[in-house]
């Protein structure tokens, strides 16, 4: 087991390149910033004080800096392969944020320079490591609720945004930006490849030329079907009591992100039905009463560390890759086939 920090550069230095791969390594033990690339220079003047590493103008600039093992590549949507690409064929390993790619052939084609590079490409996809998440996927893996038919999610907020992430030149909308999080969870939990998707994508809110509604409906090869509403164009108050509702054979599973309510019975437990095929007296809905039981739980899963803890027992101890590119290059085709045929197909070429 090496216990050599790893030399991390981090590309982009806003919300997330700051806010979440700036404040996630800063402190570890097992990580050491060597430099940062940012194009604004009040960015990185403030990365040079507070973290004590170096900052350049560009990537290609940082490239040079031959202490990086790691690049994290936190620049605009759009950019995120071509600039994956470059990090790779000059031998770093490389961290590239969600979405991964603005198209499955850009997808396909980093996947292919990895190989060829013979170097790891990490996708942050955090949420697969989210408690909440491996509380829901317990929950369908137990059989507690019994088998899986049909996932709701519905994530409600207004907000009138204006940032670059409402540009489709950057690769943004809310189905780059938040969508890649929990079209994750859903194929995960949906336990088969998506093959039908009906997607309505609206810009109601926000500036711009891009999605800020998104309303999808998916079908898996199994026969389950998820439906998903993610939008910054809904004030509901209150906000509605769960975020996910999970429907199984013979329980559902309703759950937010702090609790999670079951309703469930035993099917041993139960007589089986008969359809009665003609007139009855009671003249009456024939059904039969169940034994539910109820349990209202904290819905948090097991712990299985964070992105970071991954990445860093793969390149150091040779563990496996918790998000492999081809699972996050499997959210890209889903989310084309949420695109296709709306106003928003959302085929941003990055100019670099």
């Amino acid at each position: 087991m090496s216990t050599k920090k790893i030399g991390i550069g981090i590309v982009g230095l806003g919300r997330a390149g700051w806010g979440i791969h700036v404040q996630d390594t800063r402190r570890r033990r097992d990580y050491r910033i060597v430099a940062v690339a940012d194009p604004l220079p009040e960015r990185r003047a403030q990365a040079e004080r507070e973290l004590r590493c170096r900052s350049y103008e560009s990537l290609s600039q940082l490239l040079k800096d031959t202490e990086i093992e790691l690049v994290t590549i936190a620049t605009p949507s759009a950019a995120h392969g071509p600039d994956a690409k470059k990090a790779l064929r000059a031998g770093r390993h490389v961290v590239v944020e969600k979405p991964m790619a603005v198209t499955v052939r850009e997808a396909d084609s980093m996947i292919a320079a990895a190989k060829k590079a013979r170097r790891k490409l990490f996708v942050h996809q955090n949420y697969r490591f989210d408690r909440n998440y491996t509380y829901l996927k317990g929950v369908v893996d137990s059989g507690i609720i019994g088998k899986l038919f049909a996932i709701q999610l519905h994530m409600p907020a207004f907000t009138r945004r204006y940032d670059w992430q409402t540009l489709a030149k950057n690769g943004g909308g809310v189905l780059n930006n938040t969508g890649p999080h929990y079209v994750d969870q859903i194929i995960n939990l949906l336990g088969s490849p998506v093959v039908e998707v009906m997607g309505d994508l609206q810009r109601i809110a926000s500036a711009g030329d891009v999605e800020d509604h998104v309303a999808a409906f998916l079908r898996a090869r199994n026969g389950c079907t998820a439906q998903m509403t993610i939008s910054s164009a809904q004030n509901i108050t209150p906000m509605p009591p769960y975020r996910w509702v999970l429907c199984g054979s013979h329980g559902t599973c309703m759950a937010n992100h702090e609790s999670s309510t079951i309703n469930y019975f035993h099917p041993n437990k139960v007589k089986p039905l008969k359809a009665i095929d003609g007139p009855v007296m009671s003249r009456a809905y024939e059904h039969n009463d169940l034994p539910w039981r109820t349990k209202t739980v904290k819905a948090v899963g097991p712990n299985v560390g964070n992105f970071y803890d991954n990445v860093h027992a793969v390149l150091r101890n040779r563990a496996k890759l918790h998000v492999t590119p081809e699972s996050a290059r499997e959210i890209i085709r889903v989310i084309a086939m949420i695109r296709k045929g709306t106003d928003f197909p959302g085929r941003a070429i990055a100019k670099r």
